[in-house]
């Protein structure tokens, strides 16, 4: 059995928190890996300490922790160590893994590395956090986060990008324990739409994806997009430019203050969390995709935007690169008018985006899911034990 070990989950409260992680792990389970899902779910709660397990609707298991001091038992994983090395067979019934596969090295890959030296069970880290690279500098927990990738069987970073980032920072790692694994993204709910966007069109939708927490304001830069869409309203008076805008969070309530205060309340559209139906219905019927992020590992939503059909204006960042060629939209700096330059160019242009369908199959479900099946039975037979 191998046992995925994530903090980031998606729930209730976080419906979009780590879904690529979900799609991964539904992935290696259809391919027939038997996979069982940790989730580890820390927040502040009232009490001291609150421990609850419990079962996610697709048979995840859930570890809840809810206390006061919750920051400072985030940050050392070896308190969940200790706990899941008591507690895990007798709360899920389910014997040690014989392979620890853990989202993300901090803290997923620092814990288990723990469990993995307690379990004596080899564990890969799959790596999705645009920060992974820089927290092996990080003042205090930078040499805890180099002894996970140091001793972890594999690194299986999403994108070439991130595999080149993490290859620099830790030069004492063999070339040969890195492989890339993309993320799942089934593809098939976003079909090619055939829609010539006409040069010059006087009504001009542009569409935003991004969560609105609070934690991603320095990353996911809509307010940028609402200052190009004031920048290109004095341009061009003349177009009605309409700009819709899907995910939720902490930061909307502000996001539609600014937009209140650059004069856009009127043409600005906050939609929330959508499913893939109707975030389809929206990648269709808009003009321009527009993605201000400062960094990314993959960039999920504008391979989703491509495959519709939908012309891209995107941050000139590793990301996007492969994807994002001039037949298909535009890179651009994370500046307010450069972005409205990039949207006036596609706007100019009226870019038709040609289906991608044979580009985009290596990351369906399916070849995902076979690629993990594959990196397991060669990695275990490798590393059998500690």
């Amino acid at each position: 059995m191998i046992l995925w070990l994530t903090y980031w989950y998606p729930d209730e409260a976080n419906p979009v928190r780590g879904n690529f992680i979900r799609a991964q792990w539904r992935a290696a389970k259809e391919a027939g890996v038997d996979a069982e899902l940790l989730f580890v779910d820390m927040a502040l709660g009232p009490k001291l300490l609150d421990v609850q397990w419990s079962r996610g609707p697709e048979g995840e298991h859930i570890l809840q922790v809810r206390s006061r001091m919750w920051k400072s038992l985030y940050h050392t994983p070896i308190w969940a160590a200790n706990l899941l090395t008591k507690k895990w067979t007798k709360k899920t019934g389910l014997p040690t893994p014989e392979v620890i596969h853990a989202q993300v090295v901090f803290p997923a890959g620092v814990l288990a590395e723990q469990l993995g030296r307690r379990w004596n069970v080899p564990y890969y880290i799959t790596e999705h956090w645009s920060k992974a690279g820089r927290w092996t500098r990080h003042k205090l927990f930078g040499k805890r986060v180099r002894n996970a990738y140091q001793d972890a069987s594999a690194i299986l970073p999403v994108s070439e990008h991130l595999k080149a980032e993490l290859q620099q920072a830790l030069p004492s790692i063999g070339a040969s324990r890195f492989a890339v694994v993309p993320n799942a993204v089934d593809l098939s709910r976003f079909p090619h739409v055939d829609k010539p966007i006409q040069p010059k069109a006087s009504i001009v939708t542009l569409l935003g994806v991004a969560s609105l927490i609070p934690a991603n304001a320095r990353i996911k830069r809509v307010d940028l997009v609402l200052e190009a869409l004031a920048d290109l309203k004095r341009r061009h008076p003349e177009v009605a430019w309409r700009y819709r805008h899907v995910g939720d969070g902490g930061r909307m309530g502000r996001l539609q203050d600014y937009a209140k205060g650059l004069g856009l309340a009127d043409h600005v559209a906050w939609l929330g969390a959508l499913d893939a139906a109707s975030l389809h219905a929206e990648y269709a019927s808009a003009d321009i995709f527009v993605q201000p992020s400062k960094t990314e590992t993959f960039g999920i939503v504008v391979l989703e935007a491509l495959h519709t059909g939908l012309p891209v204006v995107a941050t000139d960042i590793p990301a996007f690169e492969q994807w994002l060629s001039p037949d298909r939209g535009v890179r651009v700096g994370l500046y307010p008018k450069e972005i409205a330059q990039g949207i006036l160019t596609v706007w100019e242009q009226g870019l038709r985006v040609a289906p991608m369908d044979l580009e985009a199959k290596k990351y369906a479900p399916t070849e995902v899911g076979a690629q993990l099946k594959e990196l397991y039975a060669r990695l275990v037979r490798a590393s059998p034990g500690r």
